[in-house]
């Protein structure tokens, strides 16, 4: 009975796995067609989404990618600055991914005036919560998410949780060209990830239904 029942679950989480894969899949794709930077309208500030680092802590190729769209997008003047969000664990490069990204922009030809680090967050959701922050401090009121396009749905999802709606996105060129190993894990690392954001989402909700603050429920929810 027990191996049974272990089977069935083990059966039902393939299909809901190969379920959420096709829809993040079939996101990835609007995405790309829709968030480009060619049709975005012009916005305050750019937020771009740390994509992480390679072992010797340079950039892999996704945080590079984003790091040229949003260097893309300011060069056009589509946005007057951007927040650059991520953090890695390296006592000697405390600026983190987010200061990778920077300089990379900065190399291209973009005044450094324009480009502001959150070296903290550590979670996409921590991403936006603390660049929100910083940049409506700024006085910024309207903001393009950066990232990929098979991240760029979820964020924006969580960007509408966080109460943020004057927001939109601009998708990186994506994963097609790193070969389909490499694609598959980006993309099944994705679908696992919407289920466990929709946790997430659900225990924001509750608790801001009970009255808890956004900085407090930001201190157990990450």
């Amino acid at each position: 009975m027990i191996v049974r029942l272990v089977w069935r679950l083990a059966q039902l989480g393939v299909v809901v796995f190969v379920i959420t894969f096709v829809a993040v899949l079939m996101a990835e794709r609007y995405a790309l067609s829709t968030y480009t930077a060619e049709r975005m309208g012009r916005v305050d500030a750019l937020i771009v989404l740390g994509g992480g680092v390679d072992p010797d802590y340079v950039l892999n190729y996704v945080g590079r990618e984003r790091a040229d769209t949003a260097a893309e997008v300011l060069r056009a003047g589509r946005a007057e600055v951007a927040i650059f969000t991520g953090t890695f664990e390296r006592v000697d490069r405390p600026e983190g991914e987010a200061g990778l990204m920077r300089n990379r922009v900065s190399a291209s030809g973009i005044d450094t005036t324009r480009l502001f680090l959150e070296p903290a967050a550590r979670t996409t959701l921590e991403n936006l919560r603390f660049s929100f922050v910083l940049a409506e401090a700024q006085g910024n009121r309207s903001f393009a998410i950066v990232t990929d396009a098979y991240h760029l749905p979820r964020a924006l999802a969580l960007a509408s949780l966080l109460g943020r709606e004057n927001v939109t996105g601009v998708a990186s060129e994506g994963l097609d060209e790193h070969g389909a190993v490499t694609r598959f894990a980006f993309l099944a690392r994705e679908a696992m990830a919407w289920w466990y954001n929709l946790g997430k989402a659900a225990a924001w909700t509750v608790l801001g239904l009970a009255g808890v603050e956004e900085s407090a429920r930001g201190e157990w929810i990450i």
